[in-house]
């Protein structure tokens, strides 16, 4: 495929995107110059000359996916029901988290920028969830620590199993979380849990 002139940002910016699709699409090992410059229509050296080494291209998408991310989130989180957002957190988010820790375990620089980024997701989901059950008097039994967690990881599995095929007990699961939480805020009581 022909190169074509774009600007230095766009090309940039559509290599990290380009990048992340070949992650979650493809797997980490996949992810080569060569992959990326095919699938965005540019030369291979385009690549290195934004990029000169696949740490810094990694480190760029994991920037440029974190920073989108939070960003969307503390947007959602404002909403009048964070609890919500977290339970309904896009599948794909899930699957481009993983492969990012996948990517951390290989190297302590990827590692340090991946842990970065969970530790203000975390920060900024259990602030979202304090200030939800604080506004509601809502008086569930759980630190917000533990609903982020409860939340996020049965939203990942079911994920994670759909993704697969596998949907067996799901709706039971949607159904009690939802009902334990009593979504909506005001109509949350003293007994949720």
């Amino acid at each position: 495929m022909a190169a074509t002139r774009r600007p230095g940002e766009e090309s940039r910016t559509l290599l990290i995107v380009a990048a992340v699709e070949v992650i979650n699409t493809e797997g980490y090992a996949a992810l080569s110059a060569r992959r990326l410059a095919e699938k965005v229509g540019l030369k291979r050296q385009i690549v290195h000359y934004y990029f000169r080494t696949m740490n810094d291209l990694l480190l760029a998408v994991i920037r440029h996916y974190g920073e989108e991310g939070l960003a969307r989130f503390r947007k959602a989180f404002a909403s009048a029901d964070p609890l919500r957002v977290l339970w309904e957190m896009p599948a794909d988010s899930s699957a481009t988290s993983f492969a990012f820790i996948a990517m951390a375990r290989h190297s302590p620089v990827i590692r340090a920028e991946v842990t970065r980024y969970l530790e203000a997701f975390r920060d900024l989901q259990v602030e979202a969830v304090a200030c939800h059950l604080a506004r509601h008097h809502t008086a569930i039994p759980l630190p917000p620590e533990a609903i982020v967690m409860i939340l996020q990881s049965v939203s990942q599995s079911l994920a994670s199993e759909a993704s697969l095929g596998v949907d067996r007990g799901h709706e039971i699961v949607r159904s009690a979380i939802e009902k334990l939480l009593l979504f909506g805020g005001s109509e949350s009581t003293s007994d949720g849990f």
